[in-house]
């Protein structure tokens, strides 16, 4: 099991659409097969899918989306939970993975609220601690207070199926691309203005044009993700070819060197950082199912492998019952 997810070996799908609020895991699971919406009371998970809440606040839901076993799994919120999910996850599933995130952003572009953005890549902002130590330390105010990483890419395909999906659910016109910002904090690493602090955050809008220019959104997680699916090894299918799952991997030398984890993402804008607009209860009742399905069919569209090349579906949660 899973230290903090909390989640076995057949409790998590190959495919898995992660998300934040467990509220929001919650609302998309109603989109799953076999949900009966009828009988099914708001904030509940449905009956007919599995489900397990972690003691560290991790929500998994698992069943199927048009007939493919897929998993959705809330993280809270920051880069160290991403990490913790990504990892852990990756842990307990045979085979390939692809995993999307489906978030809020704040625009720094054009996009307004209730748009989605659908970034190419991503890179990480990071105060400095150092900059801000004592001044009488020797190596105070050494470098700026805030560091930006090189951009890590989302994988083109899964990225090119989001904007499709998106477009096809909200229209052309609300879905956006660009690069991702993502913030290790919502406030001084997002150019959040607090008088009770010292964030040296006054020209970071600058900094981040000047450091990417396509910079589009700011959110916390995405960067993590792109991340870790771009260091992942093969490990995972090398586990299954051992096992006899994988019929086509080829040599364990060649599968070591393959990623094991595709990864995307797509964000709901929530806030307008140059308006400081921001989104409604019923704007965001409206966008989150549409992106949740588009997200869901983007998942199941993307080849991953064959069935046999995948976690086993013996003895897992999203086993179908056998005809009697």
């Amino acid at each position: 099991m899973s230290i903090h997810v909390g989640v076995k070996r057949g409790e998590l799908a190959n495919r898995v659409l992660t998300v934040g609020d467990p509220a929001r895991a919650i609302v998309l699971s109603r989109s799953l097969d076999g949900v009966d919406l009828e009988n099914t009371p708001p904030k509940t998970v449905p009956s007919n899918l599995f489900s397990y809440a972690s003691h560290r606040g991790f929500l998994t839901i698992t069943g199927r989306y048009k007939g493919v076993p897929v998993s959705i799994v809330a993280i809270g919120m920051g880069v160290s939970m991403m990490d913790f999910f990504v990892r852990e996850c990756r842990a307990v599933v045979d085979g390939p993975m692809i995993i999307i995130r489906l978030g809020s952003c704040g625009s720094v572009s054009e996009a307004a609220v209730g748009d989605i953005s659908v970034p190419s890549g991503a890179y990480l902002v990071q105060r400095n601690v150092d900059y801000f130590a004592p001044l009488e330390d020797a190596t105070a105010t050494s470098g700026k207070p805030y560091h930006l990483s090189k951009v890590f890419e989302a994988d083109h395909e899964i990225t090119q199926t989001l904007v499709k999906n998106m477009s096809s659910k909200l229209g052309t016109g609300h879905v956006w691309s660009g690069i991702n910002a993502t913030a290790d904090s919502f406030y001084s690493s997002q150019g959040r203005q607090d008088q009770n602090f010292v964030d040296a955050n006054e020209e970071l809008f600058t900094e981040l044009i000047r450091h990417e220019p396509n910079t589009s959104t700011l959110e916390m997680e995405t960067f993590v993700l792109f991340h870790l699916a771009k260091t992942s090894t093969g490990a995972p299918l090398v586990r299954a070819a051992l096992d006899g799952q994988v019929q086509n991997g080829g040599s364990v030398e060649a599968l070591l060197k393959k990623n094991s984890i595709r990864a995307g993402a797509c964000m709901m804008v929530f806030a307008q950082r140059h308006t400081n607009a921001f989104i409604t209860k019923e704007d965001v009742a409206r966008v989150e199912p549409l992106a949740g399905k588009a997200v869901f069919d983007s998942l199941v569209e993307v080849h991953l492998g064959a069935d046999e090349d995948l976690h086993s579906t013996q003895g897992s949660v999203w086993e179908l019952p056998q005809a009697v």
